[in-house]
């Protein structure tokens, strides 16, 4: 059962990961525009976006297990379907239908291990899904690439694995959602439920732990997205030595998350998290100091990962206990959109910085934008953590 949600938090990034390496072959198969390939990737992503508190609503109401196996189809039969597509237009269109099945995958997992665990375990298990997800992000663009050599369908073809774990979802999960009668968000109407989680969402702590999430997620997509640019264009290294930087972040912060449980019998979760930040700004804050062309700067990397690995399963455990046990789905989904704007917003805004800034200011800035989320994580009077 473990090993199912954790290969549903891995496919869950798969969703870009995969067929972004592969983005030009994809667009040479269909004579499309150069500046339309990138459509291929926010479809998707807007799709995940937008469905996510409808999926979430899904989830409680209808259950995890019913919600995750459509997801799973959805995700796997659109991508075979996509290895036929006769134009670029109906692509984008099953990207978006797909972008709807992938976006609920890590919900789910999440909501199932906050059903099934509680306490330390919970937070182990938080932990091995961060890893998991931080892993996938590395090795299934490496996938994707070797895959797209080869042929583009190919790297759809691959979301087809997706139909085998739906199988496995239902044979070997149980429904783990509240099925009592005194349920009241099953024998609520919608608005009735969407009034109950607006609620939840103006309770201080449950919307702080929101901001935790879009904050990490711009923090990581600033890494993410201008990466190339810093260690190619100004300490002249090439693509290699950036893609094993990036491995070298996802590796440090799968192996800190996968101790999570270990790192919380000397820290709270307030000081977890808080540490988990000021590491990612001390990331940041040292890129400038490396000299040019020395391989210290994976240090900066290095830094990068343990951070994330500290913060990751701290917010994912805190997010499912915050959640009242009706709206958990709902919750964590509104937990998830937020990471998808962080991820929107990193690369508009540092974009629209670099324009006036070099990249080595912008990231101390970014530096100090997460130093300063550290301290606000600290503050003794903030009751609002508790």
């Amino acid at each position: 059962m473990i090993v199912i949600l954790l290969a549903m938090g891995a496919f869950g990034v798969m969703g870009g990961g995969l067929v972004a390496p592969g983005l030009t072959t994809i667009g040479d198969a269909f004579d499309a525009p150069e500046e339309q390939i990138g459509l291929i990737l926010s479809v998707y992503t807007f799709a995940a976006a937008v469905s996510l508190p409808i999926i979430g609503y899904y989830i409680d109401v209808v259950g995890r297990k019913k919600v995750g196996i459509a997801c799973l189809l959805i995700d796997g039969i659109t991508g075979l379907i996509i290895m036929y597509s006769p134009t670029f237009s109906i692509l984008l269109i099953l990207r978006f239908i797909q972008g709807i099945g992938i976006a609920g995958l890590v919900p789910v997992a999440m909501t199932v291990i906050g059903d099934i665990f509680s306490g330390d375990l919970r937070l182990q298990y938080m932990g091995y899904l961060s890893g998991t997800i931080s892993v996938g992000a590395v090795l299934i663009p490496l996938l994707g690439g070797f895959l797209a050599t080869i042929d583009w369908r190919l790297v759809f073809a691959a979301y087809g694995f997706s139909i085998a774990l739906a199988i496995s979802l239902y044979l070997f999960l149980p429904e783990t959602g509240s099925r009592s009668k005194k349920n009241t968000v099953r024998n609520s109407s919608a608005l009735e439920y969407t009034r109950s989680l607006l609620s939840t969402l103006k309770i201080k702590k449950v919307r702080n732990i929101m901001i935790h999430s879009l904050i990490l997620f711009f923090l990581l997509y600033t890494l993410v997205t201008y990466l190339s640019l810093y260690l190619i264009g100004i300490h002249g290294f090439d693509e290699m030595f950036s893609g094993l930087a990036l491995a070298a972040q996802a590796f440090f912060s799968a192996v800190l998350a996968s101790r999570a449980r270990f790192v919380a019998d000397y820290l709270d979760w307030r000081k977890r998290a808080s540490l988990g930040f000021a590491l990612i700004s001390a990331s940041f804050v040292m890129m400038p100091v490396w000299p040019i062309g020395s391989y210290l700067v994976g240090l900066s990397f290095v830094l990068y990962g343990v951070g994330m690995g500290i913060v990751s399963p701290t917010i994912y455990t805190r997010v499912t206990r915050l959640s009242p046990p009706d709206l958990t789905g709902s919750v964590v989904a509104v937990f998830n959109t937020m990471k998808y704007v962080g991820m929107t917003l990193a690369p508009v805004v540092i974009g629209l910085m670099l324009i006036f800034l070099r990249l080595t200011t912008v990231f101390i800035l970014v530096g100090l934008l997460s130093a300063i989320w550290a301290l606000f994580t600290l503050l003794p009077e903030i009751k609002s953590f508790d």
